[in-house]
């Protein structure tokens, strides 16, 4: 019984905590050892009250002297996305095994300085091939541009760039990603046909981030760039 106890307190904490040294102590003995004890957690000056992912207060513990954080809360105040390998007994903090799996900002949610901010709705975020987005900043006619302040806090930026369901143009167009003035990425040229693209590109040290979407004022061809974020 004691044993299956160990192990259930071990899952459980495993589940929604993460200590400063390794993920948990290995000397775990019964449940009533796990105290809650009103830990309070202060990130530059300001205090955090810690929630879980459906936003419900959870609380520090001390346990056998040790003082054990909720990772969510923790990884949400430094800004790192958090992810839980429950087979393994692992979290990550924004990378996982050298891949990264959730943005630490998602495009959508960045203010562009040079554009007012539009995201997808309906057909738009279909692609030519049928497959649907979450969501996505796009761009009908024209050339789009969008500049982000980055303050060279993210390594990457990942998305997909996808021509809208339903084109007809016979135009093409080109997409770019510039960093402080420097070209990164430049697609293939797109076309009605074109299938969607993956994008993963470097943008460490970048302080201001500019997508074109587009190369002339003339440009009809209807592109999108879906459910994008920067990483740390």
């Amino acid at each position: 019984m004691k044993k299956r106890l160990q192990g259930l307190v071990i899952g459980v904490l495993m589940g929604i905590i993460f200590t400063s040294g390794i993920a948990i102590a290995a000397n775990t003995t019964t449940l009533y050892d796990v105290i809650a004890n009103g830990v309070k957690i202060v990130v530059d000056g300001q205090k955090l009250n810690p929630t879980d992912a459906n936003g419900n207060k959870v609380e520090p513990i001390i346990y056998n002297g040790t003082t054990y954080l909720p990772v969510r809360a923790v990884a949400n105040a430094l800004g790192k996305a958090v992810y839980w390998d429950g087979p393994n007994y692992t979290v990550y903090l924004g990378d996982m095994d050298g891949k990264l799996v959730y943005p630490t900002v998602e495009l959508e949610n960045m203010q562009s300085i040079s554009n007012p901010h539009k995201i997808a709705r309906g057909k738009a975020l279909i692609d030519n091939y049928g497959n649907t987005y979450d969501r996505a900043v796009y761009k009908t006619f024209g050339c789009i541009n969008y500049e982000y302040l980055l303050n060279m806090k993210y390594s990457r930026l990942k998305g997909t760039l996808y021509v809208l369901s339903g084109e007809t143009t016979s135009e093409t167009c080109t997409f770019k990603i510039i960093a402080d003035g420097r070209t990164i990425y430049t697609s293939p040229q797109l076309s009605k046909q074109t299938a969607p693209i993956d994008i993963d590109i470097n943008v460490a040290g970048c302080n201001v981030l500019r997508i074109e979407m587009g190369e002339t004022v003339w440009d009809d061809l209807h592109i999108g760039f879906a459910n994008a974020g920067f990483y740390q």
